[in-house]
């Protein structure tokens, strides 16, 4: 049965499961929604009431209680976003796969990072490096890179390493739309788009402070309050921040310091007009503590034994990062009727990233002209490598939007027109020497290799893009809803990378026009099947390479764009009344001209992603919500370079990723406050490229230039439990929470034979929170 069969097959699952949700649900008694209210209030202070299942703050002031998609949501399950749309569309009128997680999400799991905050989210694997405090863009989405935006501009774009960083506690939610969205928000991949929405000021007075003690939050404070600066409420304002002191993973000796934080001040003269300022900063002092280990001795077989968790790779007296960023924007709008809007967003957001680490190059290749003891003692050695390196982005964009919501018969027309405009300069340095041999038997290592270092990275870019767009959503007997779009992008790219090697210099203008078009059918009884089909296109900076005589390098004509297609077929169950969301959906999408590197010479490929995602968001309100997730992607190059054309499944990106967790709530008795909670991940296996030190072929491939691959580097399934209990009285809330229960010792992925990356271990925190 192909994947697009199974994906129509747990359509017509989702659909069976609405009724009996639905009906069960009805028979449950929801409590009042209050307007104000703060978690752990209520349990003996009459009338406060307790939020089922203790929910963290929310604050809402007017009849929208997300603000048009942009504020918080009441427990698991959001109903509005504007992700998909750019304005604010209920999500069961989206004609792509979507995703909302709110604070009450964050906080219940205690999420620090953004891998953990995506660990129950179908079609995103974001622990494809284990534990990594190098960055939080390694993240896929169907198998493929992520894009980043911060209220729907997008964040500098930089070597992921040193990525713009966005802390959690910062946020007020985080939406996930899956497939392509250049037709909102230009040049980007085809795999999906990650939008963190910032906390926004309120004119309600409320306070709180977090801390939280552990294993590896020692400890870790945030502080978050607001309220209003004038007796009419017309200025608001709100301070959000965070410190941490945390252990670094593994065998890593260092602790990694930080500190961000967010203010930010609203002015609203009156209903019709409305202007935020927002503001950030976030430092971090720390080092890498995702360790590249060699695939034997990990996931294959050493003869010296296994490679354990805590056996450290780096150099004490050399591994360093230390991050700055910046950012400070404004979002505007005015309405001139009931009809017409027009609002403008802005951001300037720069990131600077210094990082010094030893890291892991694998094990000595078979070598036939050596002796067999000598290749035999060589898998006790590690190669490693040493990099010193500075990289950074500063990025100015702009989004022009005019809103206009007519009627024309049986039809309702929202239709957005817009321009935006994105300029970037990004640099990019790395040094490179030998990191000395490390003894995987004894810990014992080599120093790093005195004298220069070779230069080999240079990189500077400067992106200019401006866009034009128009969508219109059109509601047709408050049944259908069509959603059509186009986008138009003209962007240039003068690149640089002059090297100890050679140079690489390309200059292109490149333009694309971007389609989407999609349809929703709204069924009386909650269900609502959709179809879409959308386009994407990004700039590859620089041109084709290879290796010559000498190792110079040879440059080649630059790279044309990449262009992705997808089409989406799903369902989605949402009940009027009660927080319930089911949703099923089969994709496929293509992807051309992704660039890659093999052996010195840099290369264009195309890719395929099909599959189908399933996600259950519940909440029956007698004390019990779940969040269930599964997803099945079968991620393809179909046509490597490298391999002469072969097929093949791209590194690091796991079959198949399911999850669950569910919590319950005590609502009345002696017990009342205690939320019981509990959840289960699961990763499919994935390939990590094929190993070359045994000199005893496993799967022979032929790749470009005759070199020989031979053992196939398989990365096995993992199943991790975690759980939380917590405990809310008058302002206070306790919690304690556990990922990875069992402290399961796992691989999460390999990217190489030279590159496979341990788990988290098991990780405890112990929270408390008062609030005022």
């Amino acid at each position: 049965m192909s994947v697009l069969s199974a994906g129509s097959a747990a359509l017509l699952g989702a659909v069976g499961l609405a009724a009996p949700l639905g009906a069960l649900a009805q028979e449950s008694t929801r409590l009042d929604e209050i307007s104000v209210s703060a978690e752990g209030r209520g349990p003996v202070r009459p009338g406060a009431g307790i939020r089922a299942p203790g929910r963290a703050n929310v604050v809402s002031v007017s009849g929208d209680p997300e603000a048009g998609g942009k504020g918080p949501v009441d427990g698991f399950v959001a109903r509005t976003s504007t992700a998909g749309s750019k304005t604010a569309t209920p999500i069961v009128e989206t004609p792509q796969s979507l995703t909302v997680i709110g604070r009450d999400r964050i906080e219940v799991q205690q999420a620090t990072s953004a891998s953990e905050v995506f660990q129950y989210t179908p079609g995103v694997n974001a622990d494809t490096y284990g534990s990594n405090s190098r960055s939080d863009n390694y993240i896929l989405i169907r198998g493929l890179p992520a894009n980043f935006f911060q209220d729907n501009l997008r964040l500098p774009l930089t070597r992921p390493y040193g990525g713009y960083r966005v802390d959690p506690y910062t946020v007020e939610r985080i939406e996930i739309l899956r497939g392509p969205s250049s037709v909102l928000y230009g040049q980007g991949g085809p795999g999906g788009t990650i939008n963190y929405v910032s906390k926004r000021p309120t004119p309600v007075p409320f306070a709180m402070v977090d801390m939280l003690v552990g294993n590896f939050e020692q400890p870790r404070i945030g502080v978050d309050f607001g309220g209003a600066l004038n007796n009419d409420g017309t200025l608001s304002y709100r301070m959000v921040g965070v410190g941490q002191n945390s252990q670094l993973n593994g065998g890593n000796p260092f602790t990694g310091q930080r500190i961000a934080l967010a203010p930010s001040l609203a002015w609203k003269p009156d209903n019709q007009t409305s202007l935020i300022l927002f503001g950030s900063v976030l430092q971090d002092d720390t080092h890498i503590d995702s360790d590249f280990y060699p695939a034997r001795g990990t996931v294959l077989p050493n003869p010296f034994g296994r490679i354990q968790r805590n056996f450290w790779t780096g150099n004490r007296d050399f591994d360093k990062q230390i991050r700055t960023q910046y950012a400070i924007g404004y979002e505007f709008e005015h309405r001139f009727s009931d009809n017409l809007a027009f609002r403008q967003n802005m951001r300037y957001a720069s990131v600077t990233t210094s990082i010094n680490t030893v890291y892991g190059a694998g094990i000595p290749r078979f070598d036939i002209f050596d002796t067999a003891e000598n290749n035999f003692n060589a898998k006790r050695n590690l190669l490693r490598n040493a990099i010193g390196g500075k990289n950074g982005a500063a990025t100015f964009t702009v989004d022009n939007q005019l809103q206009f919501d007519f009627l024309v018969g049986p039809t309702k027309h929202t239709v957005l027109a817009g321009v935006d405009y994105l300029n970037q300069y990004s640099f990019d340095r790395q040094d490179f020497r030998s990191g000395g041999v490390l003894d995987l038997v004894t810990g014992i290592g080599q120093p790093i290799a005195p004298g220069l270092p070779l230069l080999i990275r240079n990189e500077k870019q400067n992106i200019s893009q401006v866009g034009v767009y128009i969508q219109d959503q059109i509601k047709i007997f408050d049944k259908l809803v069509l959603t059509a779009g186009a986008r138009y992008d003209s962007a240039t790219s003068d690149y640089s990378d002059r090297v100890s090697y050679g140079t690489n210099v390309a200059f292109t203008t490149d333009s694309a026009l971007s389609p989407r078009i999609g349809l929703v059918y709204l069924l009386d009884n909650g269900l609502a099947p959709y179809i879409s089909y959308s386009e994407s296109f990004s700039v590859n900076p620089g041109a084709a390479s290879s290796q010559g005589v000498g190792g110079a390098l040879i440059q080649g004509a630059p790279f044309e764009p990449s262009l992705g297609r997808q089409k989406e077929v799903g369902i989605r169950y949402q009940s009027p009344d009660l927080p319930i969301l089911l949703s099923a959906a089969a994709f496929d999408i293509t992807q051309t001209n992704v660039v890659s590197t093999f052996n010195f010479t840099s290369f264009a490929e195309d890719q395929r992603s099909k599959g189908f995602e399933l996600e259950a968001l519940v909440d029956l309100g007698n004390g019990f919500r779940m969040i269930g997730s599964y997803t099945l992607q079968d991620v393809r190059i179909i046509n490597d370079p490298s391999l002469t054309g072969l097929s093949t499944r791209p590194t690091a990106v796991p079959d198949r990723i399911g999850s669950i967790w569910g919590d319950y709530t005590f609502l009345t008795g002696d017990l009342r406050g205690l939320r019981l909670a509990a959840g289960l991940r699961y990763n499919g296996s994935s390939f990590g490229g094929f190993d070359q030190t045994t000199g005893i072929p496993g799967d022979p491939v032929t790749g470009a230039g005759g070199v020989v691959f031979d053992t196939p580097i398989r990365v096995k399934e993992n199943f991790l439990v975690d759980a939380a209990i917590s405990y809310a009285y008058e302002n206070w809330r306790f919690s304690l929470n556990v990922r990875n229960l069992a402290d399961r010792k796992y691989i999460t992925a390999c990217s190489d034979p030279t590159s496979c990356f341990y788990g988290q271990e098991r990780k405890v925190i112990l929270g408390a929170r008062y609030t005022w």
